[in-house]
C-alpha cells in the first residue's frame, strides 16, 4: 500500500501548488479519487470503476458529480491558467513558440427509447469526422496548449448549440489567453474564418488554419476561388517545401480575402500528387513574417490535439463514461482536464501524458 499512499501524497501536493486547495476536504478527496482511479488499467469512466479502487459506493460519486456543492468553474479557470503558464515558461526556456490547438470530437451514445424514464441529458445528433457520418451523442469542444514536444489539455467543454456555437466557444478560448501572448492558434477549416482571425489579432496572437478550397482570393484584384487560382498557376510558380521529411509543392499568396484585408495563403500539393484533383490543401496564416516552411511546420503541431483525444478515449474512459446529467458530464470533463495536467506535470519533471500515466499505473500495481 506504500506506493499508493505516495501517489496520494503527490496529488495532494499538486492541489496545493496549483492553488486548488480552496476546495474543502470532501470535494478535494472525491476529485483526487476520480483522477487516480482513472489511471488504472481497464478504467472505462464508469462510476463503478471509481468505487472499485476506493472504499466509496458508486452512488457517492454520482451524487458528487451531479449535485455536490463545489465551484467547478473556478477549478476550470485555475487549471486553464496553470496549464498555460506552465507551457509559457517552458517556451521561454526553450525559445519555442506557444501553440493553442482547437478542435472538437463526438462521444457516441446509444439513442434512448422514447419510453426511457431517464434519458441522458445534453445529447443530440452531431456529425463525426472520425466516423464520416452523423451520430448520436455528445459533441465536445477542446483546446490544448503546447510548445516543443510538450502539450497540455487546456479545456474540454460540452457543445450546447442553444447557448453558444463552436465559433463562440473558440472566441472565448482566445479571449481567455493573456494579452499579447503571441501564441499561434491552430485549427482546421471548420474554424478558420474572419471572426476568429480578428479575435486573434485583438489579443496579439496569430491564426494558422486550414481553409476550404472554395474560399475566395483576390489575386491581382480578380475574384477567384483558391481551387481555381491553383489551376491557373504554372508549375514553375510552385516551389518545394520539406516539412518533417515530406516534400510539398507550394505557392504563396499574400493579399485580401473576403472580410480579411491581408493574410498569407499557401496552396499546397504533395510532391507526388501535384495538380491532382482533391490533392490541393490550403492554409491561411495571419503572421506574414513567417516563411512557408515555418507556417506548415507550425501547423503540423495541431496533430497533438488528435493524440490527446485518442489518449483520453483509450485510457481515461472518455468515450465510455456513464453519467446522465449535463452537470455531471460537464464536471467530469473538467476533472479529465485536471487529470491530464496532473499526469503530465504533477509527478516531478514534465512528462508526455502517456509516460506520466504509465508511472502512475506502476504506482498502483505495486503494493
Amino acid at each position: 500500500m506504500e506506493r499508493i499512499l505516495t501517489l496520494k501524497e503527490e496529488i495532494g501536493k499538486f492541489f496545493f501548488e496549483k492553488h486548488l486547495d480552496f476546495l474543502t476536504s470532501v470535494p478535494q478527496q472525491r476529485i483526487q479519487e476520480i483522477m487516480l482511479s482513472s489511471c488504472t488499467r481497464g478504467n472505462s469512466g464508469k462510476l463503478t470503476d471509481f468505487a472499485d479502487v476506493f472504499p466509496v459506493h458508486r452512488t457517492t460519486y454520482g451524487h458528487f458529480l451531479s449535485k455536490g456543492k463545489w465551484d467547478e468553474e473556478k477549478v476550470a479557470k485555475i487549471q486553464e491558467s496553470e496549464s498555460f503558464q506552465t507551457i509559457s515558461k517552458l517556451a521561454e526556456t526553450q525559445k519555442t513558440p506557444v501553440f493553442v490547438s482547437i478542435d472538437d470530437t463526438v462521444i457516441s451514445k446509444t439513442k434512448p427509447s422514447s419510453k426511457a424514464k431517464r434519458p441522458t441529458e445534453g445529447t443530440g445528433w452531431h456529425y463525426s469526422h472520425l466516423e464520416g457520418k452523423v451520430v448520436y451523442g455528445y459533441q465536445v469542444h477542446a483546446a490544448i496548449v503546447s510548445t516543443g514536444d510538450t502539450s497540455l489539455c487546456y479545456s474540454l467543454k460540452r457543445c450546447d448549440k442553444e447557448s453558444a456555437t463552436k465559433i463562440d466557444m473558440t472566441r472565448d478560448i482566445i479571449e481567455s489567453i493573456p494579452d499579447q501572448a503571441g501564441a499561434y492558434f491552430l485549427m482546421d477549416s471548420w474554424y478558420t474564418n474572419p471572426d476568429i482571425l480578428h479575435t486573434c489579432e485583438k489579443k496579439g496572437c496569430f491564426l494558422i488554419g486550414a481553409m476550404k478550397t472554395n474560399r475566395i482570393l483576390y489575386p491581382n484584384g480578380q475574384k477567384t476561388s483558391a481551387m481555381d487560382y491553383a489551376k491557373s498557376l504554372l508549375p514553375d510558380q510552385f516551389h518545394p517545401v520539406t516539412v518533417k521529411g515530406r516534400t510539398y509543392l507550394v505557392h504563396r499568396y499574400e493579399g485580401p480575402l473576403n472580410k480579411i484585408s491581408h493574410a498569407v495563403v499557401l496552396l499546397s500539393y504533395p510532391e507526388n500528387a501535384f495538380g491532382q484533383s482533391g490533392a490541393l490543401r490550403v492554409f491561411l496564416c495571419s503572421d506574414s513574417s513567417l516563411e512557408d516552411e515555418t507556417i506548415l511546420d507550425y501547423y503540423s503541431n495541431r496533430w497533438s490535439i488528435e493524440v490527446m483525444f485518442r489518449s483520453q478515449k483509450r485510457y481515461m474512459g472518455f468515450k465510455s463514461f456513464m453519467v446522465r446529467t449535463v452537470k455531471a458530464f460537464d464536471r467530469l470533463l473538467i476533472i479529465l482536464c485536471l487529470a491530464h495536467f496532473f499526469f503530465s506535470c504533477g509527478l516531478g519533471p514534465i512528462l508526455p501524458f502517456h509516460a506520466g500515466l504509465r508511472f502512475a499505473r506502476a504506482a498502483f500495481t505495486i503494493f
